[in-house]
């Protein structure tokens, strides 16, 4: 595309760091270290995709140094922190679960409002860290440090929990009015063992005849009482006995490898789409303006997986999958030689492969195959692999 590119975080060496012409050590989560780097290199837009916290950064900097930016870092700071966001869902209506915001001295009456078993939150976090399901207030006061150590704030988010299944919206508002791209099922872990981990998209959602008419009008009316104009949405919704209720939402692309899963159905280039607006606001909007929404081929399932613990040893090579035409795309994030940890929050993914089939026959047969394909074995020749499959269709 032509543009020079600048990658900021707190690591030494990344990813990303390694595809940049310029690698700068600065911390994306801190608005000063960011800013410093913004003038330093001289940049004419800044970009953040796949991660909530870093939004609010972004759009502090983009003010400050008058850049372009598709949200205001007052709507940035509405879906970035879940005590502005959860009292703005109450404020106008929306649909959410029994919450409470508590510091650490908390009296009980503050939860007298939110029954058990209560979810635990940080405010600002992400990847489900510090995240627990639990029974009794002693145990919110046992974990209350805890879920600090994720957080930047003093006080934690409690929730009733809601026995759900949980749907992801992907769209773009442009100019206002708000496009939806897919509607997938978002498959978690156990909530008994590692809540809200997610280990598959799967498109489209089984629950589209019952509820999608309703998630589409929230989705909408979300974008409009949070001042959310233009660029990418990520919106989490929770459908249980009591309808469907919000989870959360983000204005960024989705971290389960939405750019390259949207493009597959809708032919639009999400990631260009973010790059091009992240410089300039006038860019090129055509191709959203025009789509509208409706499910299409083929259906796809975001295999996230995760392994049990151990030492890797042999790795299936990723050219033998790829030979595969219904694997799409897949990549590890573990090498040779790593030691894969037990599983407590989504850093600990093992990696993703996006499986694709013309129906649900077919993509079914076509993740089993993949799994059977893959191997991460460890030193006693142990597969480490936790197996998925097309979730809910068996």
């Amino acid at each position: 595309m032509g543009y020079e590119t600048v990658v900021a975080d707190y690591l030494e060496a990344s990813k990303g760091k390694a595809l940049a012409d310029i690698a700068v050590l600065a911390d994306a989560f801190n608005t000063s270290e960011i800013l410093e780097c913004a003038i330093e290199q001289r940049v004419q837009g800044i970009l953040t995709v796949g991660t909530d916290q870093p939004v609010y950064v972004v759009s502090k900097v983009c003010e400050q140094l008058n850049l372009p930016s598709f949200i205001s870092s007052e709507t940035a700071l509405w879906v970035t922190d879940k005590k502005y966001m959860k009292n703005r869902f109450i404020a106008f209506n929306i649909p959410t679960v029994p919450f409470a915001i508590i510091s650490k001295q908390f009296e009980e009456s503050a939860l007298e409002h939110v029954t058990p078993p209560y979810v635990i939150k940080p405010l600002d976090s992400q990847g489900q860290r510090g995240i627990y399901k639990l029974d009794s207030i002693k145990e919110i006061r046992e974990k209350f440090e805890h879920v600090l150590s994720y957080s930047r704030q003093d006080e934690i988010l409690v929730e009733s929990y809601y026995e759900n299944k949980e749907i992801t919206v992907s769209g773009w508002v442009v100019d206002g009015v708000t496009k939806i791209f897919t509607i997938t099922d978002r498959v978690t872990f156990s909530p008994e063992v590692h809540i809200g981990v997610c280990i598959a998209h799967e498109y489209p959602s089984i629950h589209l005849a019952q509820y999608e008419k309703e998630i589409i009008e929230i989705t909408t009316q979300i974008c409009k009482v949070f001042n959310i104009h233009e660029g990418p949405i990520y919106f989490q919704y929770l459908v249980g006995n009591q309808g469907v209720m919000v989870n959360e939402i983000a204005c960024r692309l989705g971290g389960a490898y939405e750019d390259v899963t949207i493009p597959l159905v809708t032919g639009i280039d999400v990631l260009d789409l973010a790059i091009e607006g992240c410089h300039n606001l006038d860019y090129d909007k055509s191709e959203v303006k025009a789509y509208e929404y409706k499910v299409k081929s083929p259906l796809f399932s975001t295999q996230l997986f995760f392994c049990n613990a151990g030492e890797i040893s042999k790795m299936t090579p990723m050219e033998a999958l790829l030979a595969y035409d219904f694997v799409y795309q897949l990549g590890y994030n573990f090498k040779m030689g790593d030691t894969i940890e037990p599983i407590e929050n989504a850093s600990q993914r093992a990696g993703y492969m996006i499986i694709t089939g013309e129906d649900e026959v077919s993509l079914s047969r076509n993740i089993q195959l993949a799994y059977d394909k893959l191997e991460i074995r460890d030193e006693l020749g142990e597969n480490l692999v936790i197996r998925g499959k097309r979730f809910y269709r068996e």
